[in-house]
């Protein structure tokens, strides 16, 4: 089975989505049906993160949400020493067997631990106030992908990000390093 895969790179190309109206019910609250699959009004399933990211400087987060069409999953990768919240991807309306599967195959690389969610959106957001500290480009995929995060109620505290005398560090060839460089 295939899954539908937003976000992952730049070549997977964007899907277009169409824009949801948010129907109210006949107390003037919003129906279940017309909450985003992405919003934090849906129950937390899992929130993991890769164990060894503090000695990689590379967090692998997996949030999945239960929507009434299934599970929306998000990943997020964030990159502490270098360019912050670097790349990310989004599924929307798994089954819970392909939400196992998604999980076994990022597990397949490393192991994935339980992350609290407040260390996800300190991680991620983080990573988000730093790449534009520094003016890295992040997707925007993955600023759409962070509706299933709730945001922060204080600026990001950015103490984790960068080397030891505070500074992006860059690796990679030159020219994946100008992707992150260049706005768009």
């Amino acid at each position: 089975m295939k899954l539908n895969v937003e976000g992952m790179n730049e070549s997977a190309g964007v899907q277009e989505r169409k824009t949801q109206k948010r129907k109210k019910g006949p107390d003037d609250q919003l129906s279940v049906s017309a909450i985003s699959a992405l919003s934090p009004e849906h129950p937390l399933d899992i929130c993991v993160i890769n164990g060894d990211w503090r000695k990689a400087h590379m967090a692998n987060i997996i949030i999945a949400r239960k929507t009434p069409g299934g599970f929306a999953a998000v990943g997020f990768l964030v990159d502490t020493w270098g360019v912050g919240l670097k790349d990310g991807f989004m599924h929307k309306s798994l089954s819970r067997t392909e939400l196992d599967q998604l999980l076994s195959m990022a597990g397949r690389n490393f192991e994935l631990v339980e992350c609290p969610l407040s260390l996800a959106q300190k991680l991620v957001y983080g990573g988000l106030a730093w790449a534009r500290q520094n003016g890295f480009r992040v997707p925007s995929e993955v600023i759409r992908s962070l509706r299933i995060l709730p945001a922060p109620t204080v600026e990001p505290d950015l103490s984790g990000f960068g080397a030891e005398d505070g500074k992006p560090v860059l690796v990679g060839t030159l020219a994946n390093i100008k992707k992150f460089l260049t706005r768009q």
